[in-house]
């Protein structure tokens, strides 16, 4: 099963936060990832990706809405944008998107 799959090693890992689809780690260095694949038959998820900034501190809503604390002291939060599964008569099943992440960015509060 999907949790037969080999662990991931960070040697630098400070901080995991989790939502309730997928999870974010911090390094050391405040560089930030995030695990992408995490769907109910593949709960272990495919593999970590790293996102643009350094980040000081995180925090995760349950609906993936991540809240950062920059080093200069700013309070950020990222934006998801989520591509849904799209059904057209035209073009048929674009499941291949389902689920995909459009790329992200950080939003100064």
């Amino acid at each position: 099963g999907p949790w037969n799959t080999p662990w991931d090693y960070f040697t630098n890992l400070i901080q995991l936060v989790l939502s309730l689809r997928t999870a974010w780690v911090r390094l050391y260095n405040g560089a930030v990832a995030r695990r992408y694949g995490i769907t109910e038959k593949n709960p272990a998820g495919d593999y970590w990706k790293k996102i643009p900034g350094l980040v000081s501190w995180l925090a995760v809503t349950p609906m993936d809405e991540l809240w950062a604390v920059a080093p200069t002291g700013a309070l950020n939060k990222r934006l998801t944008k989520t591509l849904q599964n799209c059904r057209s008569k035209n073009h048929g099943n674009m499941g291949s998107l389902s689920g995909e992440e459009l790329e992200e960015e950080w939003e100064v509060i």
